[in-house]
């Protein structure tokens, strides 16, 4: 989608359609929100459908088909004459996020303290120790997938299948402003939290496990605040 092919027709139709030469939409869904789960895109971001296209190697209508169910879960938003396009919350939805994320993503940690095993701990102390080896942005390509890795291989921990969609629908709204996290001044803030966590965890402490992820999840919605007050009327295009 550009200025001048502006995907006015990218949630038209129905999402069951196939394109003509049988390709589902399902895998490039699934590959777009990872991407806004893991903070790849940002806010403001218009998602053309044919850089799109090019990029997962499909025609256009499996990426249409793709945004539209982003857009009817909220992930995106359907802008007239310009299509889908990373939603720019308001301060007052970022801090409801806020809100809603410490109960239950603390929630999901506490009960993983209760069940999570010896191989889990491993992976998360993998992760970590990656991300507190990245000493500046210029070098954090990585950095968000690792955070991503680690949280939901605490939540997957807490062995609740319906807790799971429930905490990627709010990394959907999340993960865009993630992004704030990755900078000179931001990156390495919360990986103390996420040592807490791991020692919590390590011992079955499920209310420290609790405490600590509500405290890097709201020192974080801080970081997303103040970034969004610093450009709060137009995000990065594309």
């Amino acid at each position: 989608m550009t200025e001048s092919d502006p995907g006015i027709d990218i949630v038209s139709g129905s999402a069951a359609e196939t394109a003509p030469d049988g390709q589902s939409h399902e895998p490039v869904y699934r590959a777009l929100r990872e991407a806004l789960m893991r903070g790849d895109v940002q806010p403001g971001e218009h998602m053309v459908v044919k850089r799109l296209s090019d990029e997962y190697g499909t025609s256009a209508l499996p990426v249409r088909h793709a945004l539209q169910r982003l857009v009817g879960e909220g992930a995106l938003s359907d802008e007239p004459y310009r299509g889908a396009r990373v939603p720019i919350r308001s301060v007052d939805e970022l801090l409801d996020l806020r809100r809603i994320r410490c109960a239950i993503e603390g929630q999901a940690v506490a009960w993983a303290a209760e069940c999570i095993t010896g191989a889990e701990l491993e992976q998360l102390h993998r992760l970590q120790s990656q991300m507190t080896k990245v000493e500046d942005a210029q070098h954090a390509t990585h950095y968000l997938d690792w955070n991503y890795q680690f949280h939901f291989t605490i939540y997957r921990a807490a062995r609740s299948p319906l807790l799971i969609p429930m905490i990627e629908r709010l990394w959907l709204r999340a993960g865009p402003y993630l992004n704030a996290m990755r900078t000179e001044l931001t990156l390495g803030v919360g990986l103390d939290s996420h040592d807490l966590v791991l020692d919590a965890l390590a011992r079955g402490d499920g209310e420290a496990a609790r405490q600590s992820i509500t405290t890097e999840i709201s020192e974080a919605a801080g970081f997303m605040v103040r970034a969004l007050l610093a450009s709060p009327d137009e995000g990065p295009g594309s």
